[in-house]
């Protein structure tokens, strides 16, 4: 199987633009949104009314991460020091 390719725009959030009883006033709002370039526009039924939603097509680019810095580094780098140091004590007490 292949791996799907999620679109840039999902998980991407609508927003409510209006609220209408008549789907054909909602629809109306949806096709005058649909006629500005870089916008979805959608109309979705509730219990008793109609809502137009929208959001913006254009994807911004994610900023990349700059690695932090790590600070309060031991003082000691060689981790091998203290192995010699157990060492040292196991043969000191026999």
């Amino acid at each position: 199987m292949e791996a799907e390719t999620k679109s840039p725009l999902h998980d991407r959030p609508w927003k409510i633009i209006g609220r209408f009883d008549e789907f054909e006033k909602a629809d109306k709002v949806r096709k005058e949104c649909l006629e500005k370039e870089d916008l979805q526009a959608k109309v979705k039924k509730l219990k008793d009314k109609y809502v137009v939603k929208t959001r913006s097509t254009l994807v911004e680019k994610k900023k990349e991460k700059k690695k932090e810095k790590k600070r309060n580094k031991g003082r000691r780098r060689d981790r091998s020091f203290y192995m010699l140091e157990g060492i040292k004590a196991v043969k000191n007490d026999s």
